[in-house]
């Protein structure tokens, strides 16, 4: 079913110098105006991993990535993996208890970042326990800039602590090459750890499914710290020996100039890109282009056929988790418009009714999920042994989403059962939102909800019970919010109501709020000319 000799063996460090041999001189990454050929990306990935490992780091060592999309992220990634290090991504957006618990519930000790971020960590009220080096991708380190029991060092002075005679470790198909901390729907986010051939088959199976061909250049502007940029793109270009394009960041009136440019000939969407593409004024340039291919997760019919009209590329519609990478798509060659498609090569799914039995096509119930082959899901949730066995009930991974399938197999999402909501192509867990609104003085009661976006997915909604004898200005709660939450988490919505719809238990009805949807009543902060603050 898998050859692994020819994904390197399988090994993400083993992938890039198997494709480096191959084609040293081709282009492998280009950003802006660098370019890295396949063997300067390697040699450039040995250096990061002599010099993590010059730094003391040992086999198993948790490193953290807190940057936002730069060439350094991906060389950063194939060095950690190469040094039998792990790699924890970090959401830049992250700041305050969410930066604290996602540095110290992965036991980052070692973390590679930039002096505009760095700021974010030195504001934190307590160091990360296990952290004590900081690399800085900078000249110097900036004056006055320091962390109690924290070494602070430039990359460079990084690189210099490597050694050209070191060997690096064996790795093992089993070993853990990183951390990512998922969207946190019940509660804190937690760290759902892969072992290394994992990213190395997602990004196999995504190159089978979108007939990647070495000669093609494959963009993403999404952030780097989530798979879908890292894995779908990333190492997905690595694996069919094509060149990654990676963006800055998402802009929409300059995202066709930027595939013009880099004669892109496929890229990928997640959340509100698509309906932001197709809220662009026409032109005559839109089908001006060489995109043919385009991967969305999700496309609603309508939007799916609204881009292909437009756009002239072709939207392979797909679905996964972080804990299971993507394991369904819809095929290039016969797709079903609507459907999420079929399970790869190495999946079995089914979907389960509340006692875990199969139900038949057009049923309803809950997706579940076994792997054909070993390693290539997570090997569990970091110091969470309890939260892994729940997800893993009767031998089959529950993915919390229900869905249907029909008479040939395809698959068809239909809700959420966990309670949380996806914004702009991020997950939010409501609890954590719920956390920070009850931390101002003047609520009582709070539950977040997703309503409809215009852009798609979905906005959040804070519904409020204020403090008896408490006034509340809503441009306070705001900011409030804004302080303490991650930009994509901070409520647009925001409705005063005298009491909750509560169970007999006292909990929160959240579905009689979700069906009553944004009310005439509730207050928009974007009309009040209000957003959240973003680090870049």
């Amino acid at each position: 079913m898998l050859d692994l000799q020819s994904l390197g063996g399988g090994t993400v460090g083993g992938l890039l110098a198997d494709r480096a041999g191959r084609t040293p001189g081709k282009p492998a990454l280009v950003f802006e105006d660098e370019q890295l050929s396949y063997a300067e990306l390697d040699a450039s990935a040995s250096a990061v991993a002599r010099g993590l490992l010059g730094l003391g780091a040992a086999p198993g060592t948790s490193v953290g990535v807190f940057l936002p999309n730069r060439v350094e992220v991906l060389v950063a990634f194939f060095g950690i993996a190469r040094a039998g290090l792990v790699e924890v991504p970090v959401n830049t957006a992250y700041k305050g208890a969410f930066l604290e618990h996602a540095l110290g519930h992965t036991d980052v000790q070692v973390l590679l970042t930039e002096p505009g971020l760095l700021d974010l960590v030195a504001a934190l009220p307590e160091r990360p326990h296990a952290l004590r080096t900081i690399v800085l991708l900078a000249d110097t380190v900036p004056a006055g800039v320091s962390l109690p029991g924290v070494e602070i060092l430039t990359w460079q002075a990084m690189l210099a602590r490597g050694d050209e005679s070191t060997s690096f470790p064996e790795v093992g198909l089993d070993d853990p090459v990183g951390i990512m901390l998922t969207s946190g729907t019940t509660g804190r986010s937690k760290g759902a750890v892969y072992p290394t051939l994992m990213p190395v088959v997602a990004a196999h199976e995504f190159a089978v499914a979108m007939e990647t061909t070495a000669d093609e250049r494959l963009y993403t502007c999404l952030p780097l710290f989530h798979g879908a940029a890292k894995f779908n793109i990333s190492l997905h270009a690595i694996v069919a020996g094509a060149t990654i394009v990676l963006g800055r960041r998402f802009s929409a009136s300059r995202f066709w100039d930027e595939i013009r440019r880099h004669e892109v000939s496929q890229f990928n969407a997640l959340g509100s890109v698509l309906p932001m593409l197709l809220a662009q004024p026409p032109s005559d340039r839109d089908r001006d282009h060489p995109a043919h291919k385009v991967f969305a997760a999700p496309a609603p019919a309508p939007v799916l056929t609204a881009v292909e009209e437009r756009f002239g590329v072709h939207v392979v519609e797909g679905y996964g988790l972080t804990e299971i990478k993507t394991i369904v798509w819809n095929p290039i060659q016969r797709r079903k418009i609507g459907s999420m498609g079929v399970p790869s090569a190495t999946t079995i799914l089914e979907v389960h009714d509340d006692l875990g039995f199969p139900v038949a096509p057009g049923q309803v119930g809950e997706i579940v999920y076994r792997p054909r082959v070993p390693h290539i899901m997570l090997s569990g949730y970091y110091h969470q042994p309890e939260a892994t066995l729940e997800n893993s009930r009767d031998l089959w991974w529950h993915t919390g989403d229900l869905g249907f399938t029909d008479e040939d197999g395809y698959f068809y999402f239909v809700d959420r059962k966990k309670d949380a909501l996806r914004r702009r192509g991020e997950n939010v867990s409501s609890q954590e939102v719920e956390a920070v609104l009850l931390a101002h003085p003047a609520v009582a009661e709070a539950a977040a909800i997703g309503v409809a976006s215009d852009l798609g997915e979905q906005e959040v909604m804070a519904v409020i019970q204020v403090a008896e004898g408490a006034e509340l200005d809503l441009k306070d709660l705001f900011a409030h919010c804004d302080r303490a939450m991650p930009y994509f988490m901070v409520p647009r919505y925001y409705r005063l109501v005298g009491e909750f719809p509560a169970t007999p238990t006292g909990k929160i009805r959240k579905a009689v709020l979700r069906e009553a949807g944004l009310t005439d009543d509730a207050w928009d902060a974007e009309a009040a000319g209000l957003t959240p603050t973003r680090h870049r």
